[in-house]
């Protein structure tokens, strides 16, 4: 059964790490989408431009055709060092995986981005399947937050391979923070909750704030097993499906 659940990153809540990705990839192409691809804004007004992609052997980066294709060809590389820094760590953990194919969605305006995913328009980006929705470029990158949210939805990706989409979400999202670099963030000491009381803060969040104190939570309590058992410990969790704290 399709899974029909988003993960979802908030804009507001996210930093971004002193990473400079300067790798190009060979076997890339570039093109149009197809028209079908076209979404509607906040007013129910088509955008103006037609989708053109960006793509490689792992991923395809579809975006506006009002984005600088060089643009596009960034975010292509921060991907694949993204996908490659991950197969590393898990394959120090002893764990063996594929990373599947995904293709990547920028969106030309926030309401774009709230008509494709029905997330609200604090979300950064939202990832269902092997798609994952961003908020317009210029606006990840004014908020510095670019790198870090393409990395946090790629650690959904390989949370949800590895865990066959059964990880709880305190697990998800606590690591995805981890291993993104986010974490500065959520630093201050936090009340201390169980695992399935952090699920059921991610699960019925109704604002930022909410889901800002939902995250801080996910982070500390992953932050904390990492710190008590090693992180590749916490990866063979993932793969046994032990999630019991």
């Amino acid at each position: 059964m399709t899974k029909l659940v988003f993960k979802v990153l908030l804009l507001g809540v996210v930093i971004a790490l002193a990473h400079t990705v300067a790798h190009n990839f060979p076997g890339g192409s570039v093109g149009y989408a197809h028209p079908e691809r076209r979404r509607r804004g906040d007013q129910g007004r088509s955008t103006a431009s037609t989708l053109r992609f960006v793509s490689n052997s792992h991923f395809r980066v579809v975006h506006p055709q009002s984005l600088d294709s060089e643009q596009a060809e960034h975010v292509l590389n921060i991907l694949e060092s993204g996908r490659a820094e991950l197969l590393h760590r898990v394959s120090a953990a002893g764990i063996q995986t594929r990373f599947p194919n995904l293709e990547i969605v920028i969106n030309e305006t926030t309401g774009d981005f709230v008509g494709r995913t029905r997330m609200p328009p604090w979300a950064a980006a939202a990832t269902k399947d092997n798609t994952i929705d961003l908020q317009p470029l210029r606006l990840l990158k004014q908020r510095g937050i670019l790198e870090t949210t393409l990395r946090h939805e790629l650690v959904h990706v390989l949370v949800d391979t590895i865990g066959n989409g059964e990880a709880p979400r305190w697990f998800t999202e606590g690591m995805a923070l981890y291993i993104a670099g986010e974490g500065r963030l959520f630093e201050k000491p936090v009340s201390s909750m169980s695992a399935k009381e952090i699920d059921v803060a991610l699960s019925s969040a109704k604002s930022a704030d909410d889901m800002r104190a939902a995250y801080a939570a996910a982070y500390n309590f992953v932050k904390q097993l990492i710190r008590v058992e090693g992180e590749n410990k916490v990866w063979k969790r993932l793969a046994d499906r032990s999630y019991s704290v």
